[in-house]
């Protein structure tokens, strides 16, 4: 199979990198004509550091509203109650200050003020749906944005370069998939001293889900030689940064160094398209059963794809090892050195999962629009799943 289309990305128009956030965001609100700024945060963030307090003071009377119940996994209900806030300032643009969950909770505010949409079954009526040959995700929304995001990341794993997002439903713990069009921020800031705040098992298990999503693109069964080029120095700068960041977490080339391995990899995926693989959206699916953390999961399926992986063996795997300049002879004894490294959990018992949580898992993946279908190695049904996921401990 061959790709011969490029799907840039749906919103992205400017990232500012490695300079202040508040600042770059006063900035970017007088460039682009905002003047009623609604912030969305977690509550950590909002409640233990002073990012809120001085982004409010630098804002000043811009400012119009902030709500920091957003929640691990952005459920529906606190989007919901997001989006009629939203509406009731007459806010203009969101100012998101976060990680995945906060980054994507504005994408589906976005989109349920664009379409009007707050009820969960309105809502939920624009799931993506798949382009026929299974390569794209499609928006369902027709409505014009009403409203657009400029995102300050406070995690590394590229959310804030895709337009959508899996929140999840809080009865069924299972996640929906949404997609806003042009949902993916207007603007993107990357300021390495915001990491700082970061509690550390927090930024390096996303560091780590980003580091998932350039190996999948690096190793997808639909290349392209730019995605190549880039997720491959993705992957270089995380391992090389990440073990700067092990034994001095202040440093701030190597914070820095990790946000521009996140830029690159977000960039391509969703640029280039390359279809990922198990460990990706796995993770989506096994975390919210389990109530487990969504990155450390995906940082042990992508343990266990690496293992699946190399049974069969990979040539782009041995790439990877040169790149990193590791003396392993296989991927998954790299990937499992940092792991233990940066104190991160490698097996799924650790994390709580029970073999109760994958059988219940399986038929969901079964049914999944793309998990089974884009691997290096095939999985063909549940027996493969069930192997694979043995290899995640």
């Amino acid at each position: 199979m061959e790709l011969n289309q490029f799907i840039f990305p749906q919103g992205v128009e400017r990232v500012v990198y490695n300079q202040s956030f508040c600042k770059s965001t006063h900035d970017l609100l007088n460039r682009f004509g905002y003047r009623r700024a609604f912030i969305v945060c977690s509550r950590s963030i909002n409640t233990r550091t002073e990012l809120i307090q001085k982004l409010r003071s630098e804002l000043g009377e811009l400012v119009v509203g902030l709500t920091d119940e957003v929640g691990e996994h952005a459920p529906i209900a606190n989007i919901l109650a997001a989006a009629k806030k939203v509406r009731k300032c007459s806010a203009d643009v969101l100012i998101s200050v976060g990680g995945g969950s906060v980054l994507d909770f504005c994408k589906f505010v976005q989109l349920a003020v664009s379409e009007k949409a707050f009820t969960q079954e309105d809502l939920l009526r624009y799931q993506w749906q798949m382009s026929p040959d299974g390569l794209e995700s499609l928006s369902t929304s027709t409505a014009e944005p009403m409203i657009r995001q400029i995102a300050i990341p406070t995690t590394l794993a590229t959310a804030e370069w895709t337009s959508g997002g899996t929140p999840v439903d809080s009865i069924t713990r299972q996640k929906a998939r949404l997609k806003a069009e042009r949902g993916a921020p207007r603007a993107i800031v990357y300021d390495p001293d915001v990491l700082r705040h970061t509690p550390s098992r927090l930024l390096f298990a996303t560091a780590i889900r980003g580091l998932d999503h350039a190996i999948n693109t690096y190793t997808a069964v639909v290349p392209h030689p730019l995605s190549d080029l880039a997720s491959l120095e993705a992957i270089r700068l995380f391992f090389q940064h990440l073990s700067t960041l092990a034994k001095e977490r202040e440093s701030r080339v190597a914070l820095s160094g990790v946000q521009l391995a996140t830029w690159y990899t977000g960039m391509v995926q969703t640029t280039m398209s390359p279809v990922h693989g198990f460990s990706h959206w796995m993770t989506h699916i096994l975390a919210p059963l389990a109530l487990a953390s969504h990155s450390e999961t995906g940082g042990v399926l992508m343990l266990a794809q690496a293992r699946w992986i190399e049974e069969i063996g990979c040539s782009r795997h041995k790439v990877i090892l040169q790149a990193i300049g590791s003396s392993h002879d296989r991927l998954s004894s790299a990937l499992e050195e940092l792991l233990v490294m940066l104190e991160l959990p490698t097996t799924l018992s650790e994390l709580g999962i029970t073999r109760e949580h994958i059988e219940a898992a399986i038929p969901i993946a079964m049914q999944h629009p793309i998990l089974t279908r884009y691997n290096p190695r095939e999985i063909t049904g549940p027996d493969d799943l069930r192997r694979l996921l043995d290899l995640g401990g």
